[in-house]
């Protein structure tokens, strides 16, 4: 195999062998589909799910400050830098859930809406 060949191949493995993935986070969406009300409940459920874990990491946070009060003292860098990554948690999982509910509101709208046209209750 010529050097500058293998020398390519070995650069492209490096470069696939290195990237991690899509660096925004995917939410598959029905593409196909016409229908809005199923991309907006796909969203909510994406946004519901990541409040919930935004929750529990500052949940998970605040038993730590607890630790690090008893083990360092409470004016401790490690408590305040604690607090203030439990705090960016909370105020995401309120951003994630304020996300999560504006999709929920839109997908009821729209399907409050295709129902009024088509004549059903």
């Amino acid at each position: 195999m010529p050097p500058l060949t293998l020398l390519l191949l070995i650069g492209l493995l490096l470069a696939t062998a290195c990237h991690r993935g899509p660096v925004v986070p995917f939410v598959p969406l029905h593409t196909r589909s016409h229908d809005p009300y199923q991309d907006h409940m796909t969203m909510a459920k994406y946004y519901a799910n990541e409040a919930t874990l935004s929750h529990q990491k500052a949940e998970e946070l605040a038993n730590r400050i607890v630790v690090y009060e008893r083990l360092f003292g409470r004016e401790s860098d490690w408590v305040t830098g604690t607090q203030l990554l439990a705090q960016f948690y909370e105020e995401a999982a309120r951003e994630q859930d304020r996300q999560a509910n504006l999709h929920l509101e839109l997908a009821g709208r729209r399907s409050s809406g295709l129902s009024a046209r088509s004549g059903t209750p």
